[in-house]
C-alpha cells in the first residue's frame, strides 16, 4: 500500500513539473527591456565608424577593402625629401629565395607607409658573387633592386614595364602597397603613372592635335593623348590631366595627404575618364598637392657613390647615420632639412 501511495506521488510531480515547463513565461519588466537595449546600443556604438554602413532600414557590413590612406589628409604641397640607404647584403642572411621576396617587400611597405621618396641600395660586400645580367651589381643588388622596382610600380603598367625575370618569380608571395599612385580604373586622381605606347600599338592621334604627342596607357579603358613632346616608346611617365578633357574636371582636384581625403586615393569614383593629358614630373603630385607618388630606387657602387651621385640639387643637407654601437643625440625634434638621408648598415653596422 505504501508502495502505490509512493508511486502516485512520483507521478503528481511529475505532472507538475511538466506543466510548469509549457507554462509561458513572465513578461520582462520594463526596466529590464530598457537595460537590454542601452547595452545593446553600447556594443554598436563601440564599433568601428569604418565598419558600420546602413543597408537599406537595418544596420550591414561594409565590404569594401580598407587602406591606409583613407585616414590621411591634405596638408599641402612638400617640397623635401626622405631617402633611405640600405646595404645589398642585408638579404643574404634570408635562407631561401621565398624569405628574401618577402624581406624585401615588408622594406617597400615601410617605405610606402613613412612617405620615403628614395631608396639607395650600395654594395658594402665585394666577396659576394655577381649578376650576369646586371652592370656592376651584385646578385643580391640585382635581386633587391628588382623587386622594389616591381613592388612600386602601378599594377597596369608591370606587363609592359617589366620583363619576365627569374628574381621576380616570388612576387606572388607579397602583398600590395597599395600606395595612392597605385589606382585603380575606376578612381579619379589629376595625376597617373602611365607608359608610352609604341606607334604600332598606339590608334591614329586626334584630328585636332596640335604639335607633336604620344599616347600613353594610363591603366584606363582608352590611352591618353599626352601632347607637347616626342616620347619613346615603354616610358614611364605621370601624366597630368587637362581639366577640360572630362565633364568633371579631370579627376576631382580637391584631393591632398598621402592619398587626397577622398576615397581610397583621394578622388573620385566613376564618371568619364580623362583622354587628355600633359607629362610633369614625378614629383609634381607630391610638391603641388601633397600626394605621396611613390619612391626611386637608385644603385651606388658604394658607400661614397651614395652621396656623389645625389640627384638633389646642393646634395643632403641632412644625413642621420644608425648603428647599434652609436651614440643617443638627445633631440626632441630634427632640424629643418630640405633633403635628407637615414642611413642604415650592414650586418656589422657601419663601422665595419
Amino acid at each position: 500500500m505504501a508502495a502505490e501511495v509512493k508511486v502516485k506521488e512520483k507521478k503528481k510531480r511529475k505532472v507538475e513539473a511538466e506543466e510548469e515547463d509549457e507554462a509561458p513565461e513572465a513578461p520582462e519588466d520594463g526596466d529590464d527591456k530598457q537595460e537590454k537595449k542601452r547595452q545593446k546600443q553600447l556594443k554598436e556604438d563601440a564599433r568601428p565608424s569604418s565598419q558600420k554602413t546602413s543597408v537599406g532600414r537595418g544596420q550591414g557590413e561594409n565590404t569594401q577593402k580598407p587602406s591606409a590612406t583613407q585616414m590621411l589628409r591634405a596638408k599641402g604641397g612638400r617640397s623635401t625629401t626622405i631617402s633611405v640607404m640600405l646595404p645589398a647584403s642585408i638579404i643574404d642572411n634570408c635562407q631561401s629565395f621565398e624569405l628574401k621576396a618577402v624581406l624585401v617587400g615588408q622594406i617597400a611597405r615601410a617605405l610606402t607607409i613613412y612617405g620615403v621618396n628614395e631608396v639607395v641600395l650600395f654594395e658594402d660586400r665585394f666577396d659576394t658573387a655577381w649578376s650576369d645580367d646586371a652592370d656592376n651589381a651584385s646578385r643580391s643588388m640585382a635581386f633587391f633592386a628588382r623587386n622594389l622596382q616591381y613592388l612600386e610600380t602601378p599594377q597596369y603598367l608591370r606587363r609592359q614595364l617589366l620583363p619576365v625575370h627569374k628574381d621576380l618569380r616570388h612576387v606572388g608571395l607579397l602583398s600590395p602597397l597599395d600606395a595612392p599612385h597605385h589606382l585603380r580604373k575606376y578612381e579619379r586622381l589629376p595625376y597617373r603613372d602611365g607608359a608610352v605606347l609604341g606607334k604600332d600599338k598606339a590608334p591614329a592621334p586626334p584630328e585636332d592635335a596640335e604639335g607633336p604627342g604620344v599616347w600613353v596607357n594610363c591603366g584606363l579603358d582608352e590611352p591618353v593623348w599626352v601632347s607637347g613632346q616626342e616620347i619613346p616608346s615603354d616610358v614611364r611617365v605621370t601624366v597630368r590631366f587637362e581639366e577640360d578633357s572630362t565633364g568633371d574636371s579631370a579627376a576631382s582636384s580637391g584631393g591632398g595627404g598621402r592619398g587626397g581625403g577622398k576615397g581610397r586615393g583621394g578622388g573620385s569614383k566613376g564618371g568619364p575618364q580623362p583622354s587628355r593629358g600633359v607629362a610633369v614630373s614625378p614629383r609634381e603630385p607630391t610638391t603641388r598637392m601633397g600626394i605621396y607618388w611613390g619612391f626611386q630606387t637608385r644603385i651606388a657602387t658604394t658607400l661614397k657613390a651614395v652621396f656623389e651621385e645625389c640627384p638633389y640639387e646642393g646634395g643632403y643637407d641632412l644625413s642621420i647615420g644608425t648603428s647599434e654601437r652609436g651614440e643617443s643625440l638627445g633631440l626632441s625634434g630634427l632640424p629643418r632639412f630640405k633633403h635628407l638621408m637615414i642611413g642604415f648598415g650592414g650586418l656589422g653596422g657601419f663601422e665595419e
